[in-house]
């Protein structure tokens, strides 16, 4: 099957995520052909209760496989008519920018999918791929989501922040803490690249910059943690923890 007409997923979590939630998205499912076990006997009860065929392979050992067709990436526009009809009175939005290893957006995503954001902006041209790595590390993640992919971070900022959205940007420079800002207001939250941080044009937009620890000899956090970490923060304030 040619990549150029599908994609391709692997791992329980994605392939049941997919089942459940858009099983018309599976093209072509693949089992493992040397495994009898639960897990696998409830993944073929589930792929049989929503009418999706499949087939046992050797060439893989332990996990399923499948392809599926091609996911059409949600541009700004769809993000303005989505917030606009949004009736969530004070939403959460995580931003992703520069991220660059699938294994660490995957990460972001599955903490957002868990904080029950409202939506997830991707930087399209300054973020990692979301292929198979990343959504097998979301372990669904991406198929619970609504997530939008811009092209002009900065513009998409000053609409978020026109439509009464505080921007705030995490960096491990800043002097605010985290607990310190009312994270109960409508908040868009920007995560930046492993290595450089969020890039200082973006931080210029940031209505606020914020960092997640105090500590004088090491505050550097994994990006996939401290967007866990933030999330929560967002939750406990909110009364959701």
């Amino acid at each position: 099957m040619s990549q150029s007409k599908s994609e391709h997923r692997i791992g329980f979590h994605s392939i049941e995520s997919i089942l459940n939630i858009n099983p018309q998205k599976i093209i072509k499912l693949f089992l493992p052909a040397n495994r009898y076990d639960k897990r696998i006997k409830t993944l073929m009860d589930l792929a049989d209760s929503k009418d999706v065929s499949y087939e046992a392979s050797k060439k893989i050992s332990q996990e399923p496989e499948a392809f599926i067709k091609i996911e059409i990436l949600r541009p700004f526009q769809e993000l303005k008519t989505f917030l606009t009809s949004l009736k969530k009175g004070s939403p959460v939005i995580l931003i992703l920018d520069n991220i660059i290893d699938p294994r660490n957006l995957g990460a972001c995503i599955r903490s957002a999918a868990v904080a029950n954001v409202d939506a997830v902006i991707i930087n399209k041209h300054h973020c990692a791929p979301t292929n198979a790595i990343a959504h097998k590390v979301s372990a669904g993640g991406f198929e619970t989501l609504d997530i939008f992919h811009v092209t002009n971070l900065i513009n998409c900022i000053k609409y978020l922040k026109a439509n009464n959205i505080q921007v705030l940007g995490l960096s491990e420079h800043a002097t605010i803490m985290h607990y310190q800002e009312d994270l109960s207001l409508p908040t868009a939250i920007i995560m930046g690249s492993e290595e450089m941080g969020i890039r200082q044009k973006t931080l210029e937009s940031c209505d606020n910059v914020i960092s997640l620890s105090n500590n004088s000899h090491f505050k550097s956090l994994n990006v996939s943690v401290a967007t866990g970490v933030i999330l929560s923060e967002v939750l406990r304030q909110r009364n959701y923890a």
